[in-house]
């Protein structure tokens, strides 16, 4: 079987920012295997950089076997803040298959993340069922801001405002780690908390002709990022397709992850003036309840 990913290490000088990169380059049988790449790589050819202290990605979910041969070469801690422990469990598949959207390395089986280089924090924060409580949510957060994450990607949400939660969420702001979470798969009605939060990136998920999925929330949207029939690993070293917003959080949060690498001293407020700027508006004319300000890329 083909390698999914043609890539290049070369060094690359540029004034404030790092100088180590890898090239990607995607061709159309890529595409067509695993049209999101391409989606958020709209040039097929990309620079993944990697900075002398790698960007740190928090993933609040269900565990990740990291384990898996996949991620053997990958940076990973974890922590269950469910039982206060350093090792975690996915038995639900769902923290697996968003850490693979994110930084799966290189691969033959056409599930290559957004941003391999980073720096992964596994937080087991919901249960074998999916499920999860407020306070472990919570405690999730709080180590994640001890850990001096750059990134916490929530790929779940609440339908009811939480004071603890959103203390939590605000105080990791004012440390200046970017917060992104799923707008939820709410059947086109009101966005999910924490995403509806203000200060929090909500994403929503496109379908590969760049429409909105009808089963995503509207209302406060940021982003929109490919969801629907997304290749991605399960905890057995499988690969299925799968479907919702919590994988277009992923996606975003891999280009999130790539535009900290090229500059790792941006601030959260100059991060999202990027993300604005490189988005691709869809829906009505500039941001809406649908889009939000468009389809998230890195070019």
């Amino acid at each position: 079987m083909k390698k999914f990913f043609a890539t290049l290490l070369v060094l690359f000088s540029l004034t404030g920012c790092t100088s180590k990169y890898s090239l990607v380059t995607l061709s159309n049988g890529d595409c067509k295997t695993n049209w999101g790449l391409c989606t958020v790589f709209p040039n097929k050819e990309v620079k993944l950089y990697y900075p002398k202290n790698p960007i740190k990605v928090a993933v609040l979910d269900s565990g990740i076997n990291s384990s898996m041969p996949i991620f053997e070469n990958s940076s990973i801690t974890s922590y269950d803040a469910i039982k206060n422990k350093s090792t975690t469990k996915d038995s639900l598949g769902h923290g697996t298959a968003i850490a693979g959207v994110i930084m799966a390395p290189l691969n033959k089986q056409t599930v290559q993340g957004i941003s391999p280089q980073v720096k992964l924090f596994d937080v087991k924060v919901l249960n074998d069922k999916g499920g999860g409580e407020i306070n472990d949510v919570i405690n999730g957060i709080n180590w994640c801001i001890k850990q001096e994450v750059d990134i916490i990607n929530l790929s779940f949400g609440f339908q009811k405002d939480n004071k603890g939660l959103r203390n939590a969420i605000n105080k990791a702001i004012e440390k200046n780690i970017i917060v992104i979470a799923s707008a939820g798969n709410t059947l086109g009605l009101s966005t999910d908390y924490p995403a509806k939060y203000k200060n929090v990136i909500s994403v929503s998920s496109i379908n590969k002709n760049l429409k909105r999925d009808p089963f995503s929330a509207k209302g406060k949207i940021d982003f929109v990022a490919p969801g629907v029939q997304i290749p991605v690993y399960t905890p057995n070293d499988k690969v299925k397709t799968v479907n919702g917003t919590s994988f277009a959080t992923a996606f975003a949060t891999g280009v999130i992850a790539n535009i900290l690498s090229r500059n790792p001293d941006a601030d959260r407020k100059s991060v999202i003036n990027t993300l604005k700027n490189t988005a691709k508006d869809l829906g009505d004319k500039g941001p809406d309840q649908e889009y939000g300000y468009g389809l998230i890329q890195f070019n």
